[in-house]
């Protein structure tokens, strides 16, 4: 609300209580649920990075964003929304999984409610627009208008209990001064047709997590921008470590999205002590193609880049590729840790998307994180192997990266090098990018 007040008294704003109230409505949602779907929240970047789709609500709403002031005012919400993440995580390292910090978090808001009523010179004058359940913004979402002015009435009553913990009166001035500058720029963007901030850069990180619930590494190529603008496109091609059993929870989730095709890259002798739970469903077509090189454990720190071209070079890569552009549906490639050989897959795959190499190299080092178990495990059970040999590091990327353009140039000859047709380069393409929408 104060940063809402600031705004209309220097912009020209049409209806300053449409206004206000748009800029309210995002946070009017059901008891119960998350803000997840009034605030257009998803996950991009291979899933472990949070934004919200200004895009999408810009596409629905632009026009009555011109015309009507409670959609601006919408939009500038969701805007002030990602400079306050970047404020308290980038800025101020809030930890929000740290056990009770959330609550203590919202027990500082009630404490400086007081503070910034008096400071901005708020009033508790919200006017609810009569027949808000016909105005178009409730395709959005359905909002729980009712509990509005119950809402805004105990924000307006003086809170006194407990102390402040992270959230002071100094960072709420900052953050509202940081936020009415971004909120004005992105309108003086708007007004050009243009946009200031940009929503994909503008993401916060979460931490990174498996998508089944029976490994440690399974996770999206899709949700990364390319450099023509394009997304890579979710639910379609998952990289992963192996997978030793099955619950129902993880074939639900591979079958909604019909990742039906599963690529094995373990050799022969890891599959037949160790086979896969895909093996014998139905529901999925299997394929074990072994890839030998990665298998092993480089001999050094500078011999892991060296290791991943041999991989990427490897005999058995073309039928890789080439199941993949066959697969009638998504796809789930593997090996044993989801590190090396998925690893080095990934990478080509992002390239042949054109995604900028910083997103290359953050999708590689998500392993990091989520492999932490299992290199915690492999420390305790081999103490005499160098651990930095196993774990993802980013000169391991880019030293991979700059071999693989010095000897093949692009993607695309790379695959068309080892054999790939260039149709199956394009129906490849076609599974990994999104030729529809711009981010």
């Amino acid at each position: 609300m104060a940063v809402t007040k600031m705004l209309s008294e220097k912009w020209e704003i049409k209806d300053r209580n449409r206004f206000l109230f748009g800029a309210v409505l995002p946070d009017v949602y059901r008891e119960g649920n998350t803000s997840h779907e009034s605030h257009l929240k998803m996950r991009i970047r291979g899933g472990g990075w949070v934004t919200y789709d200004l895009t999408s609500f810009k596409e629905r709403y632009g026009k009555l964003m011109e015309e009507d002031s409670l959609y601006l005012g919408y939009y500038l919400h969701l805007v002030q929304d990602l400079v306050y993440r970047d404020f308290v995580y980038n800025e101020h390292h809030w930890d929000p999984a740290a056990a009770g910090n959330i609550e203590r978090l919202h027990n500082d808001y009630r404490l400086l409610n007081s503070y910034i009523i008096k400071k901005y010179g708020l009033r508790n004058e919200l006017t609810i627009p009569g027949d808000f359940e016909k105005e178009p913004i409730n395709a959005l979402y359905s909002f729980e208008i009712r509990r509005l002015n119950d809402d805004l009435k105990s924000d307006f009553t003086a809170f006194s209990e407990g102390n402040i913990f992270f959230f002071t009166k100094e960072m709420a001035d900052s953050f509202i001064g940081k936020a009415c500058e971004i909120c004005g720029k992105e309108l003086e963007a708007w007004k050009k047709g243009e946009c200031f901030v940009d929503a994909y850069d503008w993401a916060w990180k979460k931490r990174a997590e498996s998508l089944l619930e029976t490994t440690l590494n399974t996770r999206e190529l899709g949700g990364y921008r390319t450099r023509q603008g394009k997304m890579t496109k979710v639910h379609t091609l998952l990289r992963s470590d192996e997978q030793k059993q099955l619950s129902s929870g993880d074939i639900a989730y591979l079958s909604e999205r019909q990742i039906t095709t599963i690529i094995d890259m373990r050799t022969k002798k890891v599959t037949s002590h160790l086979p896969s739970p895909f093996a014998n469903r139905t529901s999925f077509a299997y394929h074990n193609i072994p890839i030998e090189e990665g298998s092993g454990v480089p001999e050094s720190v500078e011999a892991v880049p060296v290791s991943y071209m041999k991989i990427a070079g490897s005999a058995n890569m073309r039928q890789v590729y080439q199941c993949i552009a066959q697969a009638p549906q998504g796809v789930l490639f593997h090996c044993s840790a989801g590190k090396d050989r998925s690893g080095v897959v990934s990478a080509i795959l992002l390239l042949l998307a054109d995604v900028r190499d910083k997103d290359i190299i953050e999708n590689y080092m998500m392993t990091k994180e989520c492999n932490a178990k299992r290199f915690a495990l492999a420390r305790k059970n081999h103490p005499d192997m160098d651990i930095n040999i196993i774990i993802p590091r980013e000169e391991f990327i880019l030293r991979f990266l700059q071999f693989f353009r010095e000897k093949y140039g692009d993607a695309g000859n790379y695959m068309r090098s080892i054999g790939v047709p260039p149709e199956q380069i394009e129906m490849i393409r076609g599974k990994l990018v999104d030729t529809e929408r711009k981010r």
